[in-house]
């Protein structure tokens, strides 16, 4: 602002100067003098000209001399600043490093004297543990002369074990010589049973093979007899499939065509009457059976249910009771049991007769199951 401001004071003085050499240009211009005035006038304010124009120059060397005096001196200022500011930072940094200082000593000297008043305590200490120390000097030296005596035995009872124990291990060379003679006969015993071990194994072996084809032998033929009386397997499938519904003159050949479908050869042959027969048998086995049950039952409730046909009467006839379950392992729990006496023809529908049959199916089981 100081540099543009003399500037112009300068350009506005020198404008002032070249208005009044006009105006004297244009009063010589306005007289009616001759042209030699004009010419010297012309030349006295071009020369004037000149003079202003080196005026001008040097004061604008001065204003710059001065511009630049000026930056130096704002710059010499900053830096001042920057230093004042440097030192008033470092003055209050300095000064809170002696606060703490003091504070710092302050605190140094409260723990200094505590370490004094607990070296103190130490020193008591210390002069306790010195008289306990000694005391206890006197009470090792006693224990370290009753233990000097006790170690003097000591080293006599060694000496007669070390003696002792010397003869123990030559008896123990002698018989650890006795046990490698024993263990070597042992050994070769060991391997004569290992042998025979394997003999045995071989013919165990030989004997469970034989034993095996037997029973495959065996397996693969079925009797349908034993000692001229069909076994109790024969006789449940001849059961089994009549009550599936197969003719008896065809029992015989179902049997042998399965048992050969299995691969089984079949011994023997069941004839019809033979079915029947044991057919018959059956019946008079589940009659002895009913009786058996409705002898051991507490309680028991009949039931009946009657249908004619071409003026016939049929009547079917049950049991209610509780019986032995005979498919439990354990064999001594029962169950609730339905039997059924079988359909029988009837003379009429009453019930005299119907009370007479029920007597005569109930007599037919006790005389059966007495006999």
């Amino acid at each position: 602002m100081p540099q543009l401001t003399g500037r112009k004071r300068h350009t506005k003085e020198a404008n002032l100067r070249a208005q009044e050499v006009l105006s004297e240009k244009r009063a010589l211009l306005a007289s009616e003098t001759p042209t030699d005035d004009l010419w010297n006038s012309l030349q006295a304010a071009n020369s004037r000209n000149k003079e202003l124009e080196n005026l001008l120059a040097e004061k604008d060397r001065e204003l710059h001399r001065l511009q630049s005096e000026l930056d130096k001196a704002n710059k010499k200022l900053h830096m001042h600043q920057d230093s004042s500011a440097l030192w008033q930072e470092k003055h209050e940094k300095t000064y809170h490093e002696l606060r703490m200082q003091r504070q710092t000593t302050k605190r140094g000297q409260q723990k200094l004297t505590k370490l004094q008043d607990q070296v103190q305590i130490l020193k008591t200490a210390e002069k306790e543990v010195s008289k306990q120390l000694l005391r206890g000097s006197h009470e090792s030296h006693k224990a370290i002369a009753l233990l000097q005596k006790q170690n003097d035995s000591v080293h006599t009872e060694l000496s007669m074990s070390m003696a002792r124990w010397t003869l123990q291990l030559e008896k123990s060379h002698a018989k650890l010589a006795r046990s490698t003679s024993d263990l070597k006969t042992l050994r070769n015993k060991a391997s004569k049973l290992r042998k025979a071990v394997k003999h045995g194994k071989e013919q165990k072996e030989q004997a469970m093979a034989s034993v095996k084809k037997k029973i495959l032998d065996q397996r693969s033929v079925h009797h349908l007899m034993q000692k001229g009386v069909f076994t109790e397997e024969t006789r449940n499938v001849v059961r089994l499939l009549v009550k599936a519904g197969c003719s008896r003159n065809l029992v015989g050949e179902v049997i042998s065509a399965v048992l050969k479908s299995a691969g089984i050869t079949g011994v023997g042959n069941i004839s019809r009457t033979s079915v029947s027969r044991i057919l018959r048998e059956g019946y008079f086995a589940a009659q002895i059976q009913l009786g058996y049950e409705m002898k051991n039952a507490e309680s028991m409730t009949f039931s009946a249910d009657g249908t004619s046909h071409r003026s016939i009467n049929y009547n079917s006839r049950h049991v209610h009771l509780l019986a032995e379950d005979y498919t439990s392992p354990e064999g001594g729990s029962k169950q609730r049991v339905t039997r059924t006496f079988g359909i029988q023809s009837s003379k009429d529908g009453s019930s005299e007769q119907a009370i007479a049959d029920w007597e005569n199916n109930l007599k037919n089981i006790a005389d059966l199951y007495n006999k």
